[in-house]
């Protein structure tokens, strides 16, 4: 499997390397000095609270507790994790260099705090974690030579494949466990694409399918999470079976959904379940129809007699380390899932210190996607008055807005933290996040520019605002007949607003 390893490898460098651009551009907003959520009051907190460096490293493991936290760090250490990543694409500078990727997206993600707490966020730490475990040699040049390179150990490929398995065996039983009527009357993607946290253009399209395209859907999901992931330890017939699903399902999410670097890491992951025979047999697939294969090709990654060189001692004894990587990583998962799925309250509290000894590295997790989709979006607009008589709105990026002819965006790779975050004030989750949202509000007020990255357009630009308000909207997806007649991606219907505005108190303004 040296091959197909080398080739994952280079697939998680590119997702460290569109995580860290995406960080890069984003976390000054978040995480600044003048930020939503500033990490220097924070970690003033925290020293206050946890006491001694050992505590605190436990409580909040970031190199940012030593470092500075200014806008050039910040900036900074983003870009040196997509240079980093660069070197695991190429297959250059050994093991190091995943360890200290790993560490730099702990250490901004732990920093990043509200906006961080992503399933996603996980999935790329345990990844990149299980990473540091593979062979260390092999470049791009080497793959496209077809050399024959180191074969990985087979507990961490066991390791890559049950954390595969259960990124979608957790998810399809998180489906089914809710009890939400939308997965279990089929009924669930109807609402899926116009109530996710950023809806996509593709989403708006495959919105217009028929009903019954997205009855079958919800099916094809529960076939794809429930059954598809034993494929995963059967023999190879079943393990290409399962590539050849599973990729193209990741590719029709990435398309008609904004969940970043999320897909591409999924499929990634989704290399670790063939081995260089596959790879072998997808280059020589075009020339079947030429003529017929050789007989006997050399399977790359093999040499005559490697099993005969003798092994030294000291080598012998790393070789158990792996195996005691499995020791560790499949009860603390368990526990994961027994924690997640557990009713049980007095099982959780028996549980919660075992959890706590390695939950803050966040590389050992449990998978839950969308356990329940809303079946309507209410939107929390943020309105501004200079004179107390007429209310603009501030049109958040990314999201829908007062301007339902604007087009839902699709992001690509990059995850923009703030809107898919604020998404939730209003879809379930988010109500005891104050402490963003009252920074948000102060930063409208007060310091306008500190937050105008975040915003299409900021309506007062003249005259500061005297108070800003919420006014709450549903939103649905429009039809094709709708955006020939108005030129509307999105029906909006208002809800009303906050009981009363915030008025803006500003030091030294009158």
């Amino acid at each position: 499997m040296g091959r197909t390893i080398a080739l994952f490898r280079a697939g998680a460098g590119l997702t460290y390397l569109a995580a860290f651009l995406s960080l890069a551009v984003q976390l000054d907003d978040l995480i600044g000095p003048r930020g939503l959520l500033p990490l220097e009051d924070f970690l003033e907190r925290l020293r206050a609270a946890a006491p001694g460096p050992a505590a605190q490293v436990h409580a909040f493991p970031t190199l940012f507790l030593w470092f500075d936290r200014g806008e050039a760090a910040l900036v900074g250490v983003a870009l040196a994790g997509a240079a980093i990543a660069l070197m695991m694409i190429a297959g250059i500078g050994g093991r190091a260099v995943p360890i200290v990727l790993w560490f730099l997206y702990l250490s901004c993600i732990t920093a990043g705090r509200d906006f961080f707490y992503y399933q996603w966020d996980n999935l790329l730490l345990e990844t990149g974690f299980l990473a540091v475990f593979l062979p260390a040699r092999g470049t791009i040049l080497d793959l496209a030579k077809g050399r024959a390179l180191p074969g990985p150990p087979s507990p961490v490929v066991f390791l890559l494949r049950w954390l595969l398995f259960r990124l979608l065996f957790e998810s399809g039983l998180a489906k089914i466990a809710a009890g939400e009527g939308t997965w279990l009357d089929l009924s669930a993607m109807t609402y899926y694409y116009e109530t996710a946290p950023l809806p996509s253009w593709g989403g708006w399209l495959v919105q217009q399918f028929p009903l019954w395209f997205h009855q079958a859907s919800v099916i094809f999901t529960f076939f794809v999470e429930i059954v598809l992931p034993f494929f995963i330890f059967l023999p190879r017939r079943f393990r290409r079976a399962f590539f050849l699903i599973h990729v193209p399902f990741q590719a029709s999410i990435a398309l008609t959904s904004n969940y970043g670097f999320f897909n591409l890491l999924s499929a990634a992951l989704g290399l670790a379940v063939l081995d260089d025979r596959d790879l072998e047999a997808a280059v020589r697939l075009p020339a079947r129809f030429r003529r017929r294969p050789d007989a006997a090709l050399p399977v790359p990654g093999t040499s005559a007699g490697a099993s005969s060189r003798r092994i030294p001692r000291a080598r012998r004894v790393l070789r158990l380390a792996p195996w005691l990587l499995v020791a560790a990583i499949v009860p603390a998962s368990l526990i994961e899932a027994l924690t997640y799925f557990s009713r049980d309250p007095s099982l959780r509290a028996r549980i919660a210190p075992v959890h706590g000894l390695y939950a803050s590295l966040r590389s050992v997790n449990v998978y839950h996607l969308f356990p329940g989709v809303l079946r309507q979006r209410i939107v929390a607009e943020i309105e501004g008055t200079a004179d107390g008589a007429e209310w603009r709105p501030y049109r958040l990026r990314y999201a829908p807005s007062a301007e339902p002819g604007v087009v839902p965006p699709t992001t690509g790779l990059h995850n923009p933290r703030f809107p898919f975050h604020y998404s939730f004030l209003t879809l379930g989750r988010g109500q005891r996040d104050v402490e963003y949202l009252n920074n948000l509000v102060a930063r409208l007020c007060c310091d306008p520019a500190a937050v105008a990255d975040l915003f299409a357009a900021q309506p007062l630009q003249d005259s500061p605002p005297r108070a800003l308000r919420f006014s709450f909207y549903r939103y649905r997806f429009g039809t094709r007949g709708d955006l020939r007649r108005t030129g509307s991606y999105w029906i909006r219907e208002p809800l009303g607003g906050a009981p009363r505005p915030v008025a803006c108190s500003c030091p030294g303004r009158p």
